[in-house]
């Protein structure tokens, strides 16, 4: 038996994954240029303009810091050819899309070089980052510009402000068509239209681009959860689209949570990444202080990855089976425990409890 040893990134097909990665990439364009439209009919043209020249100083910024980087290296070559461009515009296009139309240029370029040179190319450029550096970039923007950000949302609602209100007994009625077709203002550019990212997904998964275990995983976990907290609130059907329909949900489903670098590898720390960062989404989204909480929980999985890669030696049809319903149990645990938080009524209970049992 011959063994093969070689150092990270390991690609087993090289042309193969370039494919993938490229027809993420159009994708992703596709996906910036219908959102830019979006910000025209919903917004006005001034947000319009806003967002493109974010997505064009993005872009900008991500290519001249690897262009740098590369220069320094003496490995310019790869720059050769537009392989070697879609990473960073990869990169760029999402921190532009999942930040609000009005954010200020100078936290948006922050954003791109955080996540360009400390986020990725520090650990060695591609397919060596532990985290995913577009949403490091923007984690970095909500946690240190959190009021620039708020301001640029402004006064208006969103989707799931709405949803939280109505767990402390505002009432709000949510139209489905304008949530399919994103005529409403939302948190950030690209997120808002669930029709186009549904597409844009369907398309990705047909074409075998993203994971569909732990895409359909993660969608599942989201679905039951938020639909056991609705109950619990008395929304139920309505919890639970809001929150698969709106916020960053889609958008992660589609381009974030199965990327290839910092996603497991074997299908029961598949299953598993995927609910960690679904129940810590509904954590955050239920309990926080904020009204999304995807950009932590997904940071949070990658950095379980390695730990949940060394956990299984060999995966087995036995193992997968366990996991499937160790994961089941989980969420549908996870789902009553907020539902009864979101209500207060766990405290009560404890009490009562005690006092029984004194």
């Amino acid at each position: 038996m011959e063994f093969t040893t070689k150092k990270a990134p390991i690609v087993n097909n090289s042309s193969r994954s370039y494919k993938r990665s490229l027809l993420l990439h159009f994708t992703l364009i596709f996906v910036t240029l219908v959102s830019l439209g979006l910000q025209f009919y919903v917004n006005s043209l001034e947000n319009a303009f806003n967002a493109l020249v974010m997505v064009v100083v993005s872009v900008i910024v991500a290519m001249t810091l690897e262009l740098f980087y590369a220069l320094g290296e003496k490995n310019v070559r790869k720059f050769e050819q537009y392989k070697g461009f879609v990473e960073p515009i990869n990169i760029a296009l999402i921190i532009a899309l999942l930040l609000p139309a009005a954010t200020p240029i100078f936290v948006l370029i922050l954003a791109t070089v955080i996540a360009i040179y400390p986020a990725k190319l520090v650990y060695g450029g591609s397919g060596y980052y532990i985290f995913n550096p577009a949403l490091v970039g923007v984690l970095f923007a909500q946690i240190s510009f959190k009021e620039a950000l708020t301001t640029a949302v402004g006064d208006n609602l969103t989707p799931l402000m709405m949803l939280k209100e109505t767990m402390y007994g505002t009432t709000h009625n949510f139209d489905l068509l304008q949530l399919l077709t994103g005529n409403y203002i939302g948190l950030a550019i690209g997120t808002t239209c669930a029709l186009l990212l549904i597409v844009s997904l369907v398309y990705l998964c047909i074409s075998k681009v993203v994971d569909l275990k732990i895409v359909f995983t993660f969608l599942l976990s989201m679905a039951l959860m938020s639909l056991i907290i609705g109950w619990f609130n008395g929304y139920w059907i309505n919890f639970m689209i809001v929150n698969l329909l709106t916020g960053f949900t889609l958008f992660a489903a589609t381009f974030l949570i199965s990327d290839s670098v910092t996603s497991p590898t074997s299908r029961e720390t598949k299953i598993l990444y995927a609910v960690i960062i679904a129940l810590m989404t509904m954590a955050v989204r239920v309990l926080g202080n904020q009204v999304e909480g995807i950009v932590f929980a997904i940071l949070l999985g990658n950095m379980l990855t390695p730990w949940m890669n060394r956990t299984v030696k060999r995966s087995s049809k036995k193992s997968f089976l366990t996991t499937i319903a160790v994961a089941l149990v989980i969420v549908i645990l996870a789902g009553v425990g907020l539902g009864l938080l979101s209500q207060n009524m766990i405290y009560p209970e404890l009490t009562n409890i005690m006092e029984v049992l004194s």
